[in-house]
């Protein structure tokens, strides 16, 4: 489809991850392109056909606003959301450091987390 908004969806939770790729695939101008739990496996993805990632910042191996920073070295036209289940002060300023555009908390809406990665690909 033209106009398809590809997503990269890296979060450990999986029944959280794979729910969140089942809606989101069921809207027309979004795609889960990828889905992972950890940044190892993230890694070995080609990002730069990613126009948004959708990361949660503590992976089991490792800090997700890292694969935020890698993301947009390897696809400086990719924009990053940060999903997290903590959202104090200090996580929201370090992932809008690293790059995000916007950090939402796991228990946003599925209407708001749609909203948030169609506002995301409009800012491109």
């Amino acid at each position: 489809m033209e106009n398809t908004t590809r997503i990269l969806l890296v979060a450990d939770h999986n029944a959280f991850r794979e729910a969140l790729a089942i809606r989101l695939n069921q809207e027309e101008d979004l795609e889960v392109a990828w889905q992972s739990g950890s940044m190892a496996d993230t890694r070995d993805v080609h990002l730069n056909g990613v126009d948004v990632a959708l990361v949660d910042p503590l992976l089991p191996d490792g800090d997700g606003l890292e694969l935020i920073r890698e993301v947009s070295v390897a696809n400086p036209n990719a924009l990053a959301l940060v999903l997290s289940h903590r959202l104090d002060p200090a996580v929201y300023h370090q992932a809008l450091g690293a790059g995000a555009l916007e950090v939402l908390a796991t228990n946003t809406s599925i209407e708001e987390v749609i909203n948030a990665v169609r506002r995301s690909a409009d800012a491109e």
